[in-house]
């Protein structure tokens, strides 16, 4: 039996399906102890202590106001009494099954539309990961398995595991049943993962690429051109296709006495790479300099120490990602690896002509940067823009995680420098409405290293005299190619940062401030979508002029370098707290051409907790001293801040002469939550064609 909602009640939208209140209302929680609780406004804390006190467990903002709570009684009346709650039902069932994984045989003729939301009769099992709620103990977790095992007719034996997820191929008229459990959070379909890396065959597809040959080192910006900055002291991680011959000294010469260490996950004891991906994607962020008949080819962070994770499969699969995504990154972190490439992930679902939305797996990977700042992790933007006629989003799952630099291709234009898009590289927004990818960087024709362990490769090589005979380097396109050039470029300004202000740094170094200061020295391109680039093809020479300067602290204990450029690294905010400070003026730092610098940018970015929507949002305001003039981040309104992402960036088309104020807000903040952040700021001169 239904109870009467209220007269304001709204429809809930979650996972693609509609719950309208109107229609069917719980008159209790007798069968579950998850609800969904409505707000008309953003909680106060003394209205999270109200909640509290009646027994409400938050554990996740859904958006809109709406929150997913524990709740052990039965009664809702209590909560539905309280003035500042819209309305209160269960959590259910069918929120568990996404409007794509619905069993809903499709008609004979499927639409586009259709394809986006049926399954055929015919894909009758589909590989699935179970994930229960966050409040499930390790007694329940481990009695759920055998739950799953007789509803869905699959052994124990053949499910893969990991905290509060359970991997199993299973037939979609069963899922149904399975989401009866209270237990059960949400199932979702397993996207398997892809290397983010094309060869064109042809002459043809090599005009739809680029016709220019590129290197790590002809892409370095030239005041660092092999320079006392090589990325000495750091400790980077590639997990990928494998490593070389998958030993640690008898390896291609490009990595000579750099292996810090190797892992096989896939195969048993075997790290090497047949496939060339990995030892490619290496060598474009820790390969040694050699002159080669294409030209000097070699790394960004040449200095740098290097772990390799191997998945590769030798089955159809190629590429083999655990369930235990989390440990991809723990096991490499406990090594001393701080700065984390990932050249592939899920991408465009080409089958059901869709976009991924965030799920699970990307916030597995927000938690695990949330709960180890110090760590900067990067994925690849994807390769999927040509698989769309319709100018659609097409970032993929991993890419879209909230936390991670995401990292789409340019090309070389007819000038030789890279400045056009290249046109395989994955657009944004993310299905959420997030800007992605951060940043691009050169990705296509790039030569690195040739795993001596390919059988047979017969495209374009090249070799070296200064090299032993059969070792060689060979091209690759794609943004697989970019997000090592700038984990490269991460590795220089973590060493910049310990080498100049060893007393002054922040012991741990957040990894969002690397992330800051490569966003903020980004260059805009002309006439190219911010969809598409983000905030800009890296700039290595501007991000290392902002962290030449100590960062800053609010307390004072580090003084506030002038717009000209640096950074700062904020408290923890709790709800609806702010913090401000003036960034002193200066006169504009010169450019090496000797022009001036004439316009300011400021960017802000933190590590959001895990969740489809923006669980703790900060917003970037700044004012103009001088005039009184304030600006809010993202180009977005004072009246309407961004609710988006966390990054927001402000760009003001002159240098503030007499400083500026900034100001950040906590303007919603987590149930017992708070949220620091960093700042990155500088003055640059735009790139020609470009306006702001």
């Amino acid at each position: 039996m239904s109870a009467e909602p209220p007269p304001d009640a709204v429809p809930i939208l979650l996972n693609g399906l509609v719950q309208d209140p109107n229609r069917e209302y719980a008159q209790d929680a007798k069968k579950t102890d998850f609800i969904i609780i409505s707000f008309y406004n953003v909680l106060s804390i003394p209205q999270e202590d109200e909640l509290e006190r009646l027994s409400v467990k938050i554990l996740e903002d859904l958006g809109e106001n709406n929150f997913l709570c524990e709740y052990l009684p039965e009664d809702l009346a209590p909560l539905r009494a309280l003035d500042f709650v819209r309305q209160v039902d269960v959590y259910r069932n069918k929120f568990k099954i996404p409007a794509a994984l619905q069993a809903e045989p499709a008609p004979e003729i499927e639409t586009t539309a259709m394809m986006t939301t049926t399954y055929s009769i015919e894909a009758t099992c589909i590989k699935v990961d179970i994930f229960t709620h966050q409040t499930v103990d390790d007694a329940g977790f481990e009695s759920l398995k055998d739950v799953i095992a007789e509803a869905s007719g699959v052994s124990v034996g053949e499910m893969e595991f990991a905290p509060g997820q359970v991997r199993l191929c299973v037939e979609i008229g069963k899922l149904a049943t399975l989401a009866k459990d209270d237990r059960i959070r949400i199932i979702e379909e397993v996207l398997e993962p892809e290397l983010m890396s094309y060869y064109p065959l042809n002459n043809d597809d090599r005009a739809a690429g680029s016709g220019t040959n590129s290197t790590a080192a002809d892409n370095m910006s030239g005041k660092n051109k092999e320079t006392a900055y090589r990325g000495k002291g750091q400790i980077v991680t590639v997990t990928d296709t494998g490593f070389d011959l998958g030993g640690l000294d008898d390896c291609h010469p490009a990595f000579t006495g750099k292996v810090h260490a190797l892992r096989a996950i896939a195969r048993q004891g075997q790290a090497d790479d047949p496939h060339g991906h990995g030892t490619h994607v290496s060598g474009i962020l820790v390969g040694s300099h050699f002159n080669t008949t294409k030209g000097r080819v070699g790394g960004v962070a040449p200095d740098a120490r290097l772990i390799v994770q191997s998945l590769f499969k030798k089955t159809e699969k190629v590429f083999d990602v655990p369930a235990n995504l989390v440990d991809l990154f723990a096991v490499p972190y406990g090594h001393g690896s701080r700065i984390m490439s990932n050249s592939w992930g899920a991408g465009y679902i080409t089958s059901k002509r869709e976009q991924p939305a965030y799920g699970n797996i990307p916030g597995a990977i927000d938690k695990f940067v949330r709960e180890n700042p110090d760590v900067l992790v990067l994925f690849s933007a994807g390769n999927d823009n040509l698989k769309t006629t319709d100018g659609q989003p097409t970032v993929g799952l991993h890419s879209g995680a909230k936390n991670v630099l995401t990292v789409g291709a340019t090309q070389r234009g007819p000038n030789g420098v890279d400045e056009m898009m290249n046109p395989m590289s994955s657009t944004g927004p993310t299905r959420e409405g997030r800007l992605k990818p951060d940043v691009v960087a050169p990705g296509t024709d790039v030569y690195a290293a040739l795993s001596r362990k390919v059988a047979r490769f017969e495209g374009e090589t090249a070799t070296s005299e200064d090299a032993p005979a059969g070792v060689k380097w060979r091209p690759w396109s794609g943004t697989s190619q970019a997000v090592p050039f700038v984990a490269g470029c991460a590795a220089i300004l973590r060493q910049v940062l310990q080498d100049h202000h060893r007393e002054k740094c922040p012991n741990p170094l957040p990894g969002a401030l690397l992330k800051a200061l490569i966003i903020n020295g980004a260059d805009t391109l002309p006439g190219v979508s911010v969809n598409a680039q983000g905030h800009g093809r890296v700039n290595l020479d501007a991000s290392i002029a902002m962290a030449r300067q100590p960062p800053a602290s609010p307390n004072g204990t580090t003084s506030i370098p002038s717009v000209s450029g640096g950074a700062m690294i904020g408290d923890p905010l709790k709800q609806d707290e702010a913090h401000e400070f003036v960034i002193p003026a200066a006169d504009a730092a010169p450019l090496a051409n000797g022009d001036n610098h004439t316009h300011f940018k400021i960017t802000m970015v933190y590590n959001d907790l895990g969740g489809r929507q923006i669980q703790n949002n900060l917003n970037l305001f700044v004012t103009d001293t001088a005039t009184g003039e304030e600006t809010p981040g993202n180009s977005r309104s004072l009246d309407d801040p961004d609710q988006q992402n966390n990054v927001e960036q402000i760009v003001l088309g002159y240098i503030p002469q007499d400083g500026i104020k900034v100001r950040v807000h906590a303007q919603k903040i987590f149930f017992r939550e708070t949220q620091d952040y960093v700042l990155a700021w500088s003055t640059f001169k735009p790139l020609p064609e470009v306006v702001y």
